[in-house]
Parts: C-alpha cells; structure tokens; sequence
C-alpha cells in the first residue's frame, strides 16, 4: 500500500525562508491527545491543550504547516464567500451567525496568540474588501448589510474610488468593507505557535505520516514509518485528507485545489485590503514589502481542480495572470506559484466535534476553504469538548448531523491509509 503524503514541497512565497524543521517520531512514545495534522487546526488546538496541562503529541505528514495553511493567501476574515443573505437561506440565521461568531472568535484567537507570543508574522487588521462583480452581486451584499448589522456584524459600501487605488482596474460594480477583517504570514505564525506548544511540553512531529491506527487496550496506537505514538484520545485535523484516514468520510469532505502566485515587490500600492472578488472565486492581497499574492479563479475549471493534486496547472495560473495584469497593468515579475488541497464539507460546515465519542476519536476539519478563518476558534472549543465540557460555539459543527456517521454499530476502530491516485 502507498501512503499518501500531504504538503512535502509547499513552494509557496510564505517558505521562500524555511523556518527551522521538526523532528521526525522515532519509536515508541505517550500522550493524553494524538493531534494527526499539523495545520492551523492541528497546531492551534496542540497549544490550547497544551495550555490547558494535556500531554500533547502531533503527528503531520509533511512539514509543519506544508499543505493548504502554508500555501493560502492568510486571510483572517469573519465572512464566507458567499452573501450572509445566501447562507441565511442555505443554512437558518441561527447557524449561519454561528459560523460567523467563530469566524470572530478565531481572528481573537490570532490576535491573542500573536500579541502574547510576541509573534512576528505581518499580523495587521486592516479589514477586508469584497468586490461585486455584478449589480446582482452588489444587491445581494446591499440586502445582507441590515441582516448583518441585526446579528452584530459591520459591513459597509464603499465607493470604488476609494477602494481601489489609482492604476487597479478589476471588473466590479459595487465594492463592501468589513472594518474587523485581518491578515497575516501563516507559516511564520504557525511555527512561532507550535515552538510555544513545545515549550509547554507538547512533541510535534514533522514528516511523520500515520499508516494506520487502532483502538486497543483502550488506547489509540497511531503508527508510523518509524515509530508509535499512544493516547487515550485522538483528533484527526488533516481537513482534505482525513478521508484517506478514515474512508467512511470520503463522501463528507471533498478534496478542492487552490492556486496561487506572488509577485516581485511593486514599489506602489495596488490593494489597501485583503480582497475577494468574482463571489470569493478571485483574490488577493499585498504584502508589507509591496508584494502582490493572488489567486483563485478555480471556477475556469471546477472539474480540474478536484483530487489531490497540488500542482499548479496552465489553464488556472492563465486565469490568475489576467488578474494581476488588471491590477498591475504595467506588469511585474512573478517568483512563486503554487497550489494547497481545500476540504469541502458535503455541506459547507466543518465538522468539528465527537466522530466516536466511545472510542474518543474527534475531528476538526472540512472548513470549504475557510481554514485559516475559523480553525483557530474551532479549537479552542473543541479543547472544552474534548475534556467533556460545554461546546456550544461547536454545536452546529458536530460530525454527526450525518446520518451515515450516526449509523455505524461499530464505530470507528481501525484508521488506515489508502491509495488516492
């Protein structure tokens, strides 16, 4: 069987200088909390148990934050994609306001983390910028501004003189700020988190896929090429992979492809805030040495971009080109490309919660492309959870609002990797 290995040659900008590595797991070791996945979630919810005096490990196969949370565009915005309005009428107010509330309960988190870490990562808050592509677009943001405004959210029009600086000219008929949105360097972020975690006596691992896990003796035994490592409970955080974990998940979580470039430094500023665009399909933001990273445009090839590939492709980055040429008309070098696996939740939720509470396995994955958004709240109440606590912030995240997972008589034993190509 060939296992699959997730994030081993990230190439984005964000590692153009590689932070110092992890240890590979070598023999046998304990812990109170297997953490499989070292993302934003695996690394974020390493240190909030950490902190809260758990015996930590985590294993990642690949480098630590190598797969979609060191290849996004780090963006920390409390909205989705999609028009509040839409997932009103997709989801129900209450759990819509819910995946809005943890958006902003995670951007607190980072902030938290950075400013009490004294984390140097380019943390700002700058607030972010959607761009309606069409009048039908700008209407539907129009209508979702009071409905916001009800459940405690600011978002405002704003004329698009002042939202986009002299020389930009992206297609767009309306233009909306979100003043609380923010941004940062992911992978200098999360690797300042998970030496914190060390220091509180957590072990991440780096490199080290697990082949497979049983539950025996009432402990989760995870093995990997080199080693074991034991706990009473496990939580698998590998959001696009985890159904090659546990396959009975492949139908709940889809693996997507993102791609993205970053440019040499403009010397101007071409984008004052992060921005989406082309209903969240298109985006961008420019970074404090006057980079441009941009990326998106996976609807040109809905199709292409599902599975695990994570190459760039020439269709996709031609899409991308053409929108930095409408922002950069003068043009400019480009010195990166690359491309992350997304997971996308049957349902557009994360499942976040018990996925056997039995056999004390929980998940935290499945953010549709939203991880570095909400993962870091997401932990902190799966933490509670995991210690039998209240987790009311994640109720409407539990894996078992599928019925499929309710339906197992066995429940989930044995996890093992499969072959995805």
């Amino acid at each position: 069987m060939r296992m699959f290995t997730a994030g081993s040659d990230p190439k984005s900008c964000w590692w153009a200088d590689p932070p110092k590595p992890f240890p590979v797991l070598e023999g046998d070791m304990d812990a109170d909390v297997l953490v499989v996945g070292g993302g934003v979630t695996g690394v974020t919810l390493g240190y909030t148990l950490a902190e809260q005096g758990s015996v930590v490990a985590l294993l990642e196969s690949g480098p630590i934050a190598g797969s979609a949370s060191g290849r996004n565009a780090g963006f920390l915005m409390v909205a989705s994609a999609d028009s509040y309005k839409d997932e009103i009428e997709f989801w129900g107010r209450p759990t819509a306001r819910a995946v809005m509330e943890m958006a902003r309960k995670s951007h607190q988190r980072i902030q938290g983390l950075v400013a009490t870490l004294e984390i140097e990562c380019d943390y700002a808050r700058r607030g972010s910028l959607r761009l309606a592509a069409t009048e039908e677009e700008a209407e539907e943001q129009r209508v979702s501004i009071p409905l916001l405004k009800h459940d405690g959210f600011e978002v405002r029009e704003v004329t698009l003189a002042d939202a986009l600086p002299a020389g930009a000219q992206p297609s767009a008929a309306a233009a909306f700020l979100t003043p609380e949105d923010g941004e940062l360097h992911p992978v200098k972020f999360l690797h300042a988190v998970s030496r914190a975690a060390e220091r509180r006596g957590a072990r991440y691992y780096a490199h080290s896929p697990v082949r497979m896990a049983r539950w025996e003796g009432g402990l989760w035994a995870a093995h990997t090429e080199r080693g074991v490592a034991r706990a009473r409970t496990m939580v698998l955080c590998t959001n696009a992979f985890t159904a090659e974990l546990c396959p009975a998940l492949k139908p709940l979580i889809a693996p997507r492809r993102g791609q993205m470039l970053s440019t040499a430094p403009l010397g101007r500023t071409v984008a004052n805030h992060p921005t989406y665009a082309q209903r969240g399909y298109q985006y961008w933001r420019q970074l404090p040495d006057t980079r441009l990273v941009i990326g998106g445009w996976r609807d040109l090839d809905f199709d292409g971009e599902v599975g695990y590939g994570d190459e760039p492709t020439t269709k996709i980055q031609a899409g991308i080109e053409a929108g930095l040429q409408a922002l950069v008309p003068e043009g400019v070098a480009i010195e990166h490309r690359w491309a992350g696996t997304m997971g996308f939740a049957r349902d557009g939720r994360p499942m976040v919660g018990w996925l056997d509470a039995a056999h004390h396995l929980a998940i935290c994955a499945g953010y549709t492309g939203h991880g570095m958004g909400l993962a870091a709240g997401c932990t902190q109440e799966l933490a509670d959870l995991l210690s039998w606590r209240r987790a009311p912030g994640i109720a409407c995240f539990d894996p078992l609002r599928f019925a499929e997972l309710r339906q197992g008589r066995d429940g989930f034993v044995k996890l093992g990797m499969v072959d995805s190509r």
